[in-house]
């Protein structure tokens, strides 16, 4: 401590103290590393801190370490003016250890001494007064590495290695304290207390093998869970595991919960974290504390995984503009640093979620960072019957479940989760156990198309198709739709599908790109051709028929240079459809004239082709799946493999 600081100074009755006790001088050290960025409290002004230590195996040393702590004076402090502070420990069942009564009574000495220190094992137990009013409330870290050689050489003991002081790192101070006297100290040693320590593993819940589906993820799982056994061991450095991986996908898909069922697999802390809830602390500053916070936790509880959720929320540096772009600059920057630093991260790997990839800064998951990219579809029957067997508790593969769930096309596993719960729900009322019945009575009701819509949508499924295969006739093609359809969000589930079985080509040209484009927009050119007018369902959101078009003609003017203009204007997999992200009016305007081109030309391919776009669509209400040969069949009826003069390329 600096020589203005009124606490944290030890005399020499105190040191003696401290150093016959290993594990009263590292809970001083921790405590000491949560305090030093309280300045009020080391000035000795009326302080309320509090301190979380959710892992400690035993509060009581760190209590001792706090009173010595902040009742500590500096050298020539006159006794007459000795400092008082109050140190109070919480236990989730309180023992009185302050002659008071009452939950008030601690709020009531705030004034009357310099400081107040609080331990407790968790925020849950905190008084909502003492949690209103305390200045600070911080999470106790546990010994570093410096701590270990600091306490090595405060015992008079041979020095270590720096690799077994960071083996014996993170450990709590019960079980340092013995290994640290030993004369012989070796990285075996270290190892042993290692692969025994307690870890505080994330919350209860399931382990990702108990879990259903994740199939294209369960393998990395699996590997990264190996390897971390090695790294705790010392057998493999950190260096050698994943330094992070990126889900993305849909909503429902199970982002979060996969995050947590890895951690309780491997055991290890989860720390879950976002933008909003960073953001939430106050303003720029509070919200990089925050930040940093959540990544310093991460380092005195590793190994442990950082969860980022929503990371798109971050942003994209290239997309910034406006009087903003300062602060969002900051946060991205911010973020960087914390992940890959000058501090590193070893011991820690980043998970990060995000429905939009697309979103996401480049920097941020470029190898050594957030590397790893896997992508979480919708489950498939087979997986959602797997997720209902699972939340109902069920053992037996159960045909009628299998069916239902063959049904629910396009439900997330959220959304099987739920109708689970409402299943069990139903059965407890019936003092039942839960199973296929009251699944099915818990399915919401069936919605049918309205003929109108159900026309509309077989109408732009199969212009689709019919300007896929005018352009390309060796394509394969399938469209399907559903007329009948049950599901429990106020969104509206995806009611028709097509399907495109041909390989990619080669490096795409102009032309292969506009033929793309026209594609696209054969289903929008079917319903304004054939119905008179084109619908909403075209465009709305990201993934959308409109947002594609457009992604794929900005790329076209912005990344590729087939436009007008050789300049490079963004990266390919960042164009993003903010056009206030600094695209010039001029490309905006090419980009729209890419667009109007190709969507013209898919009206006069679905012209040409109209009794094919009338016969597959009748086909699809019929049937609601028409698969690639029936699709070519249907084309050869009744239009030629001839397309117009000037309309393709």
């Amino acid at each position: 401590m600096g020589k203005s600081s009124s606490v944290g100074w030890l005399d020499a009755d105190q040191f003696r103290k401290i150093r016959q006790s290993p594990a009263l001088f590292l809970a001083y050290c921790c405590v000491g590393r949560a305090l030093r960025s309280q300045h009020l409290l080391r000035r000795g002004r009326p302080t309320i801190v509090v301190l979380i230590a959710e892992a400690a195996m035993n509060l009581d040393i760190h209590e001792k370490a706090a009173e010595l702590f902040v009742i500590g004076r500096p050298p020539g402090w006159d006794d007459t003016r000795k400092p008082k502070a109050l140190v109070h420990v919480i236990e989730p069942e309180p023992r009185h250890r302050i002659p008071t009564q009452g939950k008030n009574d601690l709020l009531r000495c705030y004034g009357k001494v310099p400081a107040i220190v609080v331990l407790a094992r968790h925020r849950k137990d905190l008084p909502i007064e003492l949690a209103a009013a305390a200045d600070a409330i911080i999470d106790l870290p546990r010994p570093s590495a410096a701590h270990i050689v600091a306490a090595r050489s405060l015992l008079g003991r041979k020095p270590i290695p720096p690799d077994t002081a960071e083996l014996l790192a993170g450990n709590d101070v019960v079980m340092l304290a013995p290994v640290l006297t030993k004369f012989g100290l070796t990285s075996e040693h270290a190892r042993i207390l290692r692969s025994f320590v307690p870890h505080t593993a994330a919350d209860d819940g399931p382990s990702l093998e108990q879990l259903p589906g994740y199939r294209d993820v369960k393998p990395w799982a699996r590997s990264f869970a190996k390897d971390l056994e090695l790294a705790r061991t010392g057998e493999i450095g950190w260096v050698d595991l994943d330094r992070g991986i990126l889900l993305h996908g849909p909503p429902g898909t199970g982002k979060t919960l996969f995050a947590r069922a890895l951690a309780k697999m491997c055991g290890i802390p989860l720390i879950a974290a976002s933008v909003a809830k960073w953001q939430a602390k106050g303003h720029l500053g509070d919200l990089l504390a925050a930040m940093r916070s959540t990544f310093e936790r991460a380092r005195e509880l590793q190994p442990a995984i950082v969860f980022l959720d929503e990371l798109d929320s971050i942003g994209d540096r290239t997309k910034f503009s406006g009087h903003n772009i300062g602060y969002q600059t900051q946060v991205v920057n911010s973020l960087l640093e914390c992940i890959d630093g000058i501090d590193g991260r070893q011991g820690i790997v980043v998970i990060a979620a995000t429905n939009f990839p697309e979103a996401v800064d480049r920097a941020l998951l470029r190898s050594g960072r957030i590397e790893r990219h896997v992508r979480m579809d919708l489950p498939d029957a087979d997986e959602r019957a797997e997720i209902l067997r699972f939340h109902l508790g069920a053992t037996d593969d159960d045909r009628e479940l299998r069916t239902i769930a063959t049904d629910l096309k396009a439900w997330s596993g959220s959304d099987l989760e739920k109708l689970a719960r409402e299943a069990r729900r139903l059965a407890r009322a019936a003092r039942q156990s839960a199973g296929p019945a009251h699944v099915a009575e818990a399915l919401p009701p069936l919605q049918t198309l309205p003929a109108q819509t159900a026309r509309r949508v077989a109408t732009h499924e199969s212009g689709h198709a019919v300007v896929a295969l005018a352009l390309q006739p060796g394509c394969r093609a399938s469209v399907s739709m559903r007329k009948q359809f049950r599901t429990f969000s106020s969104d509206a589930p995806v009611q028709g599908m097509t399907r495109y079985l041909d390989e990619p080509g080669d490096l795409e040209t102009r032309a292969s790109m506009e033929a793309r484009i026209c594609r696209i927009f054969g289903g929008t050119a079917a319903e304004e051709v054939l119905l008179g007018a084109r619908s909403a369902g075209s465009g709305g959101g990201r993934g959308s028929d409109l947002h594609r078009a457009t992604l794929i003609a900005t790329k076209m003017v912005c990344s590729y240079g087939m436009g007008r203009s050789l300049s490079f204007l963004v990266e390919d997999d960042h164009s993003g459809t903010n056009w206030g992200g600094g695209i010039p009016a001029a490309a905006r305007r090419e980009v729209d004239g890419i667009l109007a081109e190709q969507f013209s030309r898919a009206k006069a391919i679905v012209r040409s082709h109209v009794g094919a776009v009338e016969a597959l669509a009748g086909q699809l209400l019929e049937r609601e799946l028409v698969e690639p040969d029936d699709v070519q069949a249907i084309l050869r009826r009744h239009a030629p493999y001839r397309l117009m003069k000037g309309v393709t390329r």
